[in-house]
């Protein structure tokens, strides 16, 4: 029984590729705390201070870290602020009605979606400290990328609006998803997505339209992605279930299938291990372009093996996000 306690309390997964750290990860980090508080992003020194030890900056530094120290506050930049998007979202949503945080919820997206398809720029005075942050990460990454990067970027968040979307519906109704249904949506409202995409971006990888969109690649990203997410959710699902919130594979298995907490684990983990088995299988049968093409692509199949490898690095490792209190 002490051997299923241990499992349930820290899942081992099969993840077998290199942990890797950025060097410059503490700079970045010096640099992302500036920024936050350039943007007025959270609303005092304690709050401020609780963001640093979740170590956001540690977490992309882990998934990107051959980026250069520029791409690497980028990214470090955007993946603080959806955090705290995040929370300060959950934190707003107990004391709001469904239609109105629905209503807010969609005029947000739409100003994000003129910022990333039609590259409007909104600055602090006008429209607040989230949306002036967007303008000026956007602006910043579109100067190290494509233009069909850039479109299929924003397609991925607009998927990931989409996702959450359908959560804050969810919630309207009071009801919990079939499991299948919530694997469906869960990179999206994740993030993990676009999260795959900023690859190219942060290591400087550059392949075609054609080598990103053909059948193998993409069902390679979709299980990068989804690997993280299920991760995230073996690591957070003690603290959510505290905190009485079941959207998260482990308990909806539990719920779902009639499982116990520790086989809902178990069941968890091995879709995580399966998916990254199946990652494995399909990088050992990559299809053939060119040698420069071909070349890229191992390096852009790579960097999806270790930002998966990175993200429990950073669960285990780093962050005090999934500690409870």
């Amino acid at each position: 029984m002490a051997l299923i306690q241990r499992s349930v309390s820290t899942p081992e997964l099969y993840c077998p590729f290199p942990t890797n750290l950025n060097p410059q990860v503490t700079l970045a980090d010096e640099h992302t705390a500036e920024w936050v508080k350039k943007f007025g992003l959270v609303r005092s020194d304690e709050v401020f201070q609780h963001y640093r030890e979740q170590k956001f900056t540690w977490m992309v530094a882990r998934m990107f870290p051959s980026a250069d120290f520029e791409a690497l506050c980028i990214a470090a930049d955007l993946n603080t602020l959806l955090f705290v998007l995040d929370d300060q979202y959950d934190e707003a949503s107990a004391d709001t009605e469904d239609v109105r945080k629905k209503e807010n919820f969609e005029m947000f997206l739409e100003q994000v979606r003129s910022i990333l398809q039609d590259h409007a720029r909104k600055t602090l005075s006008q429209h607040g400290p989230a949306l002036a942050a967007i303008s000026d990460f956007w602006e910043r990454i579109c100067r190290r990328s494509t233009p069909a990067w850039q479109q299929r970027f924003a397609e991925s968040m607009k998927r990931a609006f989409v996702a959450n979307l359908w959560r804050i519906e969810l919630v309207k109704q009071n009801r919990l998803p079939e499991v299948a249904e919530y694997m469906q949506f869960r990179q999206q409202f994740g993030g993990a997505n676009f999260f795959a995409d900023l690859v190219e971006v942060m290591e400087g990888i550059s392949l075609p339209d054609e080598v990103i969109w053909h059948n193998t690649i993409q069902t390679m990203i979709t299980l990068c992605s989804d690997t993280i997410c299920y991760a995230n959710d073996l690591f957070s699902y003690r603290k959510e279930l505290l905190q009485g919130d079941e959207m998260n594979l482990v308990m909806l298995l539990k719920r779902h299938e009639g499982l116990s907490l520790e086989d809902a684990v178990f069941k968890a983990t091995a879709i995580h291990d399966d998916k990254v088995k199946e990652f494995v299988q399909l990088a050992g049968q990559l299809p053939s372009f060119s040698k420069e093409t071909d070349a890229e692509l191992r390096r852009f199949i790579n960097a999806l093996a270790v930002m998966m490898r990175g993200n429990i690095d950073w669960s285990r490792m780093d962050t005090a996000r999934y500690q409870m209190a």
